[in-house]
């Protein structure tokens, strides 16, 4: 059996990414466990072709890693989940690979579960394959090649400083005296005060309730609350800085995609850059959405102190693994060896 040390590679999927209250309300598709399943057994592939010794799955309630993984030759292993269906078994599998000393790691899920895997652990090297609703952290990556590009930088074939950018983070800290606490979250994309009293669903649905969004990626392409500074002022995910959008009367009308195939106006009261780690002061009263869940049920009276921070997981660059892997010829194969006869 392989030892810790070895070069490995790691497998998150969120079972329930893909699935939530939005295809009752909006056209967003469903990632299907079948579809799941089959980016898993890619993903395994193509790392043990490329030379990962470990291939750690984490547990999941509908027993996807254990379903993809049938007639493959390799060293798999499972890493026992608390099994509560819910965003903690995310959270347990990425400190545990960390603890196994996982050399780079690749998630299956939406943006909510990839912050997930970055409260687990931080700095992971990671590789983000979208099978969420709104996919604005991770990307459109066919398995294989992820496994493949995940085994390249876990066995240090290809150093992970040479591919892997550093991503932002807002980073927050809710000062909440109706509830004596002191809170810090962060969001991989956005976070958003929402003016409801309950955390609900989690998803937010209503335009009328988004009372401000601090984004550090504002794509104009995306959808849900990304979406509205995405297409006030777009932040590109590799700048350094980020934005702030305030929600109310007397400013512009936009009309922006809070789900998918689901359109609303929103009213655009003011926007401001924000630097990196400059700090702002905003109000509470309502939820606090992270990366389009609503968590954080606060009172009017929070203070709530928001930067943009380059302290999120190195994302690694698939295609520039790729293409430093075929420069070095790592995907060529040893030429036979000629035999030679003495007279």
């Amino acid at each position: 059996m392989p030892s810790p040390g070895a070069s490995s590679v790691g497998i998150i999927v969120n079972p329930h990414a893909g699935k939530d209250i939005r295809r009752l309300t909006s056209a967003s598709g469903q990632t299907s466990d079948a579809v799941k399943i089959g980016i898993m057994r890619r993903i395994a592939a193509g790392a043990v072709e490329m030379g990962a010794e470990r291939v750690l799955f984490s547990t999941d309630t509908h027993r996807l890693a254990q379903r993809a993984v049938e007639g493959l030759d390799g060293h798999f292993e499972f890493l026992e989940s608390p099994l509560t269906g819910a965003g903690f078994d995310t959270i347990a599998a990425a400190q545990s690979m960390c603890k196994e000393q996982v050399g780079a790691v690749v998630v299956l899920g939406g943006d909510g579960t990839c912050r997930d895997v970055a409260t687990g652990w931080p700095d992971v090297s990671l590789i983000a394959i979208s099978t969420g609703t709104n996919n604005v952290f991770p990307s459109t990556v066919d398995g294989t090649t992820a496994g493949v590009a995940a085994a390249l930088v876990a066995t240090g074939a290809v150093a992970v400083d040479a591919v892997a950018h550093q991503a932002k983070r807002v980073s927050l800290r809710i000062d909440d005296p109706a509830r004596d606490a002191v809170v810090h979250e962060h969001a991989l994309v956005e976070a958003a005060l929402i003016g409801t009293a309950f955390v609900g669903a989690r998803a937010v649905t209503d335009p009328a309730t988004i009372r401000w969004v601090v984004a550090c990626i504002a794509n104009p392409a995306s959808t849900g609350l990304a979406s509205i500074a995405g297409r006030v002022h777009p932040v590109d995910r590799n700048a350094p800085d980020g934005v702030l959008i305030e929600l109310g009367p007397g400013g512009r009308n936009v009309r922006v995609p809070l789900a998918p195939g689901t359109f609303a106006t929103l009213h655009v009261a003011s926007v401001e850059t924000l630097r990196p780690s400059e700090t702002i002061e905003l109000t509470g009263g309502g939820v606090v959405a992270y990366d389009g869940e609503r968590t954080t049920p606060v009172s009017a009276d929070t203070t709530i102190t928001v930067s943009i921070e380059q302290s999120g997981p190195r994302l690694i660059d698939v295609d520039q693994t790729l293409a430093l892997a075929a420069h070095d010829q790592l995907f060529d194969e040893p030429s036979p060896r000629k035999e030679t006869h003495g007279d």
